[in-house]
């Protein structure tokens, strides 16, 4: 069975979003497109998961938001974090590292299966 990306997608979108808001306070469309910047291609962000999401997270109380007018255009909503989101970005960066450390033993695991074996087990799973 093949990993497919789209099950996969908004995973860990709250800990991106997070992130960005700590960096900066940030709108919502520019939050998108910084996001999906980051990403690769298989794993960008759908708009509506990511304001849905933001509505989520501001009612968990880890972003808060306000009005702006600052510009010209429309009135935008810009997302800001709070100490309790802070808080769910460090819980977020040690469950990536510990993941991130599991990923790696898989990698190199796999990358050091002689390569008969990679085969043969490839031809099996047809």
């Amino acid at each position: 069975m093949r990993p497919r990306e789209s099950n996969r997608q908004g995973r860990h979108l709250a800990s991106f979003a997070l992130l960005l808001c700590a960096e900066e306070p940030t709108h919502g469309l520019a939050l998108h497109r910084s996001i999906n910047k980051l990403l690769p291609e298989g794993l960008k962000v759908d708009v509506g998961n990511l304001y849905r999401l933001l509505r989520e997270m501001e009612a968990r109380g880890t972003l808060r938001s306000e009005w702006s007018t600052v510009g010209s255009g429309a009135a935008r909503r810009v997302y800001q974090i709070t100490p309790v989101g802070l808080d769910e970005l460090a819980d977020w960066r040690e469950d990536i590292a510990r993941r991130r450390q599991a990923f790696d033993l898989f990698i190199q695991r796999y990358d050091a299966l002689p390569a008969r074996n990679a085969r043969a087990l490839k031809e099996s799973a047809k």
